[in-house]
């Protein structure tokens, strides 16, 4: 026989004290996404120069400030438990990428998370199937509200809200979903309606080109320096391996990229924090260098010639040491090196006798063969 109703999924309750630490609610929802766009447009350029934020596009984030903002208490912004799941789903967006826009909204200290979430217990676990409940843990619960370590305009979220961001009504039936972008996906994508044209492929991903392993590696080592510029530094590796190509080739060196951009410096030209285009910029700079003489050439090549020399003095030490240390330390006249040396000498002198008798009898022929020449004639 079926229940006559059926009992509601099992709701995590919070302590009371969960909110003493989370600052002051938000005043609307509205009001809290005008207000994390603003700080996007403020903060946001100077937080990734400064490597402290993941890269996030606005509109990304808009969406996830909209889809967020759908799950937590209209009145106050608290217990807000929308889970990844629902954000990708809302936003049309990956897994990272969420992620990457809760972790820029916890830097703007626009978030408090006020319980992580956690594996349901055995006991938890049961009552959750007795009610019909399949989950098997709980997400966690954040309170949203307006940062209080950044500053920020008000001027500038007055003028959002004005501008307006396609915000859901402020209660619209607990819905946090936004109007996904029509796509087609690779199973609908068929010919249809058209003529046949061989093989379809919209949406196949282009490969990354492939440049010299050389310029790949100058391109690592460049970005990892710290003297070079933040801006540099965030490039890209494939952008930047195809602007320094031609000079990874001629044996450029991560010093020789350095030592270019500091010679420009030395000469009093002016170089951007905040280039444009930074890629042709980077190229621009480097112009004034010619590939084929790399900066620090000489310097290396000094370097090489001063280590040769000191290896060579350090071997020469090293031999005189050991020939003082022999020195000092005669063999004994018994000792295995001592019999070896002697045969070693009378070898020689044998070798050196029958040398000289050789020698002798070749001379001794020769006057024969003289002597008798002159008889004949």
């Amino acid at each position: 026989m079926a229940p006559l109703f059926s009992m509601p999924p099992l709701r995590l309750e919070l302590p009371e004290d969960a909110y003493d630490a989370v600052p002051a609610c938000w005043w609307s929802r509205e009001r809290w996404i005008a207000h994390c766009l603003a700080l996007y447009d403020q903060h946001y350029a100077q937080l990734r120069r400064d490597a402290a934020v993941e890269s996030v596009g606005r509109e990304t984030f808009q969406a996830y400030l909209i889809a967020e903002s759908g799950g937590a208490d209209h009145g106050t912004g608290r217990d807000c438990r929308v889970t990844i799941a629902e954000l990708r789903t809302a936003t049309a967006r990956a897994r990272s990428t969420v992620l990457r826009c809760r972790s820029l909204v916890a830097a703007f200290g626009a978030r408090s998370t006020v319980f992580r979430g956690r594996q349901r217990t055995r006991v938890e676990r049961l009552e959750s199937w007795r009610r019909g409940d399949r989950a098997r843990g709980w997400t966690s619960v954040a309170a949203l509200h307006e940062s209080v370590t950044l500053p920020v305009d008000n001027s500038r979220v007055a003028s959002i809200l004005d501008q307006g961001f396609g915000t859901p009504p402020p209660r619209s039936g607990g819905s946090l979903f936004l109007s996904r972008p029509s796509s087609v996906t690779d199973s609908q994508n068929v010919k249809k309606g058209r003529a046949a044209r061989g093989q379809d492929k919209k949406g196949v991903r282009r490969k990354p080109r492939a440049y010299d392993p050389r310029a790949v590696v100058l391109a690592a080592r460049v970005r990892a320096d710290e003297r070079n510029p933040v801006w540099l530094r965030l490039l890209g590796p494939q952008g930047l391996a195809a602007v320094l190509t031609s000079r990874a080739v001629a044996g450029w060196q991560a010093d020789d990229v350095h030592a270019a951009l500091n010679e420009v410096y030395l000469s009093g030209r002016k170089i951007f924090d905040r280039p444009k285009n930074p890629y042709a910029y980077l190229a621009y700079l480097l112009s004034s260098t010619p590939v084929d003489v790399p900066p620090m050439l000489l310097d290396r090549a000094r370097e090489a010639a001063a280590e040769l020399e000191r290896q060579a003095v350090q071997r020469a030490e090293n031999a005189a040491r050991r020939a003082e240390a022999m020195a000092q330390v005669p063999a004994a006249s018994d000792s295995a090196a001592m019999a070896r040396a002697r045969e070693i000498a009378a070898a020689a002198a044998r070798r050196g006798v029958s040398t000289k008798a050789a020698a002798r009898a070749a001379a001794a022929a020769e006057l024969r063969d003289l002597a008798q020449r002159a008889r004949e004639d």
